[in-house]
């Protein structure tokens, strides 16, 4: 075998095995999400019927995935766990399911009116969605959960958790480190108190001097 068949040999084999490939990546891989999450914001609302009182903790967050692969891929689950690392062990955390997505627009102008945004902002309920291979997704979830009593802890730590079919198990994807302070709930008790958390590993930027605000 001369030298010019063997070059011509290994440039056919290369062209092939990179012809393989090619097709692999863009028809037979499996879908790979890619995640972007955005700050955290908390909403206490204060509720009294009758003699009777409660507090809604309602969360937002931003979450943006992006399908690498060649697959559809499936969010099939999401959720916040809330740790509470001071507490005792049967006390530690707390699971909360999405309530909704929100056009964020409408939801944050009406932010302190819980029933309004409720009838206005809301996209619809919670079920599972997909993202297209090579597309994104971005979507605004709200996440709800009701709490009898005030919890004062300053070691606070939300995650956010998500379910998908390429990865059959829950797995954290974001995590914020937050507090809940007296000045909190008295905010609340007055009217609502809103406040923002930015995500740990998050590389954004900051305006602000504190680590949340309030409403």
């Amino acid at each position: 075998m001369d030298i010019v068949t063997a070059i011509s040999i290994t440039i056919s084999i290369a062209a092939f095995i990179l012809s393989t490939v090619a097709l692999w990546q863009t028809h037979f891989a499996k879908s790979k999400l890619v995640n972007t999450v955005g700050n955290l914001q908390i909403r206490l609302y204060f509720l009294q019927h009758k003699k009777e009182k409660w507090y809604l903790p309602t969360i937002e967050i931003p979450i943006s995935l992006t399908n690498e692969g060649a697959r559809v891929g499936k969010v099939l689950g999401l959720r916040v766990r809330v740790w509470f690392p001071d507490l005792p062990d049967s006390q530690k955390y707390q699971l909360i399911n999405p309530l909704c997505e929100v056009d964020y627009k409408k939801f944050d102008s009406m932010n302190d009116q819980l029933f309004e945004w409720t009838d206005e902002a809301v996209l619809g309920e919670w079920m599972p969605f997909t993202v297209l291979p090579k597309q994104t997704v971005t979507k605004h979830w709200v996440f709800q959960s009701r709490w009898d009593e005030v919890i004062i802890q300053d070691n606070v730590i939300f995650e956010l958790e998500i379910f998908t079919n390429v990865v059959k198990k829950w797995r954290k994807i974001a995590k914020w480190k937050a507090t809940l302070s007296p000045e909190m709930w008295n905010t609340s008790i007055r009217g609502v108190s809103s406040f923002v958390f930015m995500e740990a590993n998050s590389e954004a930027l900051t305006l602000e001097n504190n680590n949340y605000k309030a409403k």
